[in-house]
């Protein structure tokens, strides 16, 4: 910080960190509302993520939940209807952040294949940093009904398909990309999950060139078609 930056008044009161989750002042302060909301919205989601992602989906409940993030059962309320709205939306932000880890590291290479690799590093990477996220997001969201898994399942309908891009950029005449897509994002989630279930998310960077080799597409020959 610069001499003459004197910082944001309203993160100095509510003496933020990092995460921008910080337990507002009591009484009366300068923060607008709309940092409030954010503020508020911001530490209940990273409760749900502490309670289903440390103890497991079984043990998320509302108390659980306003206990952790330090607010009421009034202001969760203002914000969710139930557990499961507030679960639906610690895993989108999870998720969100995921894909944006992939695509930006993705997007920064020239070469499909070389593409590939860059995303899939960044993706154990952003795992291995955020364990509890992890957890929550690939493991835990079976427990919570239909709904969280048909969220899950279009997070990897979106790798499929950055997959099935690549590919064609490979070899335009691969055949039944689609097919291929879902055998390597299917397998790379099973590897996913049993290290991630196991407490092991912190050594998945380790797997990336492993999982290169297994999954590495060779260009398809004529009898493939």
């Amino acid at each position: 910080m610069g001499h003459g930056d004197r910082g944001d008044p309203g993160r100095e009161a509510a003496g933020e960190t990092a995460g921008g989750t910080a337990k507002l002042p009591s009484g009366r302060h300068r923060l607008s509302r709309d940092y409030v909301a954010s503020n508020q919205r911001a530490r209940i989601l990273r409760a749900v993520t502490e309670v289903a992602g440390g103890r497991g989906y079984s043990q998320l409940t509302i108390d659980a939940i306003v206990g952790a993030s330090a607010i009421s059962k009034k202001t969760f309320y203002e914000h969710f209807r139930n557990k499961e709205e507030a679960f639906f939306a610690a895993c989108e932000s999870v998720a969100s952040r995921m894909t944006a880890a992939f695509d930006d590291a993705a997007a920064r290479r020239a070469e499909p294949d070389a593409r590939l690799r860059a995303g899939l590093g960044a993706l154990l990477e952003f795992l291995a940093a955020e364990p509890l996220g992890a957890r929550m997001a690939v493991v835990e969201v079976l427990a919570a009904g239909p709904e969280a898994v048909a969220r899950r399942d279009r997070v990897k309908r979106h790798f499929c398909a950055t997959v099935v891009e690549h590919l064609l950029a490979m070899y335009p005449d691969f055949p039944e990309p689609e097919l291929a897509a879902e055998v390597i994002v299917g397998g790379v989630h099973e590897v996913l999950y049993s290290r991630i279930s196991r407490g092991e998310a912190h050594a998945l960077p380790a797997l990336r060139r492993g999982l290169v080799r297994m999954y590495a597409i060779p260009a398809p020959r004529p009898a493939d078609h």
